[in-house]
């Protein structure tokens, strides 16, 4: 093999990867604080963090447990602690996985 092919099989490997890697959905994120309002009707709730509120919509096939039993969006309560597993798609925070705990 000559150093001209080796240094395109380097190159077509590198484009490879890299139109993988932007083909790749986000990672998704987690992000804590309170509930403040929930909105079944519409698919979101709001969440408290450090002074700032945050919008989530559930995702369709999104999940809500309440101390680790399956629940609905309508189960959560204001003052809940929740973690949110999300992505923000489309200028808007999708959440995939909601886990609240009560005492």
């Amino acid at each position: 093999m000559s150093w001209k092919n080796l240094s395109l099989s380097r190159i077509a490997t590198f484009t490879l990867v890299l139109l993988l890697a932007l083909a790749l959905p986000l990672a998704a994120a987690d992000a804590k604080g309170k509930v403040k309002t929930v909105a079944p009707d519409k698919n979101e709730l709001v969440v408290t963090d450090n002074g700032k509120d945050w919008t989530f919509e559930l995702d369709k096939a999104g999940t809500v447990f309440i101390n680790d039993k399956a629940a609905k969006l309508a189960d959560l309560q204001v003052g809940d602690e929740v973690t949110i597993t999300y992505e923000k798609k489309d200028e808007k925070l999708h959440a995939s996985s909601i886990r609240a705990q009560r005492k």
